[in-house]
């Protein structure tokens, strides 16, 4: 079996990780048992199954922990690699929403008050310098280079158990209340289940919270989240199941959701596989709508789904020839019969196309190429073709010339009274196979794409602090993961 996972595109500081640490440099090979003081040196760490501790400045500096995120890999010859591993504020991590680094296998990052990134997820001392350390993940080691600061850096294993094993317990916990979310095992639904279980979402979406009533006297088309609640916002998922759960098991955002201080935002297309081999085939895509309809019962105000292209049973919903709109009516109709897919017809219809707050417009596909109102946007059941280019325009292109511009989106910002500072996030059109998030996206400020149906690693956004930030995580098999959590000894 290959376990080997895809590697995104190469980052500026992989392609200069052999100036940083030339492969031929002899390093120092330490064990943490003890603090370890850097002062203009550097040393590899091999033992990295465990987490280890960063002082940046010395005694009284900014502590850093560092901590394996993904399954560890072991090759033919039993040489074993962590393929990622994260690094993150522990006196933040672990009761509120917060950022952390990425640090995946192969790349080299500078940590320091000089990446204005950085300074929106760490609060870093005085004591820190803009360029304090070099960490390469390089083989089967971490390589630490402090840039001779003033204040050094303590390096130190965290090896007591409960520090070993803190993060894998905290994701469990979270693995559990996901599962106790649901109500057992994450399986799909009985059709008795199922059919309930939608009609219980569809009752909630007629009256759904933050949605101004359309001409009808039902909720519009426009979502007008609170400006003091943080926002998680997804993209498409694509039938990727395990990404939602790795999503949801991260970052404390159940735990803030539970409290009414996050509402998550599933900008379209959890439905419909683009694997390769696997894009008429429907299993994933319904387990998902199992547990999108059981996150929207269990939050009803914190959790919100925005309707994409592929919410839909139409036959222009193709994917490299496969049709699979078409293919995935008959895939319901098999599966949960004509009741479950007629309540699927009203869940779709009763949908937002559109989600703002004070500091992002987000919806699947596009701005509108026309001037569009807030009424407008409330009332888009009157405009079938604001409808279209919502969920299916895409940038322009050579190949595609009838797509949306920076004009479309600066018009888009005025037309709601938005500043050029409220960010722009669409889903729907990612730009590259080995990517899954697109920052100033043409060159237009604060306009971005994102992508979570990777199966290398998860893209979203989350507010930290006062910013609105890209994350990026390691896609993780958990599905079997959550179902098979040993049970709680009484």
């Amino acid at each position: 079996m290959n376990n080997s996972l895809p590697k995104p595109k190469s980052s500026f500081f992989q392609k200069l990780k052999e100036l940083i640490i030339p492969a031929s440099r002899v390093v120092e090979e330490v064990e943490l048992n003890l603090e370890k003081f850097l002062h203009g040196h550097e040393v590899r760490v091999v033992n990295t199954e465990h987490p280890i501790q960063l002082l940046l400045g010395g005694k009284d500096g900014y502590k850093l922990h560092i901590y394996p995120n993904s399954e560890i890999i072991t090759d033919d010859d039993g040489n074993k690699t962590i393929q990622c591993f994260i690094i993150f504020d522990p006196s933040k991590f672990y009761n509120r929403i917060s950022g952390f680094i990425q640090l995946n296998h192969g790349d080299t990052i500078v940590i320091g008050k000089g990446d204005d990134e950085q300074n929106n997820i760490f609060d870093f001392k005085k004591n820190v310098s803009d360029r304090h350390i070099t960490i390469a993940h390089i083989g089967n080691a971490l390589i630490f280079k402090d840039l001779n600061t003033d204040g050094g850096t303590i390096l130190s294993g965290l090896s007591k158990p409960r520090e070993i094993s803190r993060v894998k317990n905290w994701k469990i916990s979270k693995l559990r209340a996901l599962r106790d979310i649901y109500g057992g095992n994450i399986k799909p639904l009985s059709h008795s289940q199922a059919l309930s279980t939608i009609k219980e979402v569809n009752t909630i979406l007629k009256n759904e919270d933050f949605r101004p009533k359309d001409s009808r006297g039902m909720p519009g088309g426009l979502l007008e989240l609170p400006e003091n609640m943080t926002p998680i916002i997804v993209g498409d998922l694509h039938g990727q199941v395990d990404n939602l759960i790795k999503i949801l098991s991260e970052n404390s955002f159940i735990d803030a959701m539970k409290d009414y201080e996050a509402y998550m935002i599933v900008l379209g297309d959890a439905v419909h596989s683009e694997i390769e081999g696997e894009m008429d085939n429907f299993d994933s895509s319904i387990l998902m709508m199992d547990l999108i309809c059981k996150l929207k019962i269990k939050f009803p105000q914190q959790f919100f789904y925005i309707r994409g292209n592929h919410d839909s049973f139409s036959p222009d919903v193709r994917k490299a020839g496969v049709p699979q709109g078409i293919l995935w009516e008959k895939a319901i109709l098999k599966a949960r019969g004509q009741a479950y897919k007629e309540e699927m017809d009203i869940f779709y219809d009763s949908l937002p196309l559109i989600a703002i707050s004070k500091d992002f417009v987000a919806c699947h596909a596009a701005p509108p190429k026309a001037k569009a109102t807030r009424d407008l946007l409330i009332n888009t059941h009157q405009y079938p073709g604001l409808i279209r280019e919502l969920l299916w325009n895409r940038l322009q292109r050579s190949n595609y010339p009838a797509g949306y511009v920076r004009g479309d989106v600066k018009r888009f910002r005025k037309t709601l009274d938005l500043t050029e500072e409220t960010q722009f996030l669409v889903a729907h059109n990612p730009l590259s196979p080995d990517e899954c998030i697109w920052m100033d996206v043409a060159k237009i400020e604060n306009h971005h794409i994102v992508f979570s149906g990777r199966e290398f690693a998860i893209g979203m956004f989350t507010r930290i602090g006062k910013k609105l930030l890209p994350l990026k995580m390691p896609t993780e098999k958990v599905l079997d993961k959550i179902n098979h959590l040993p049970k709680i000894e009484s």
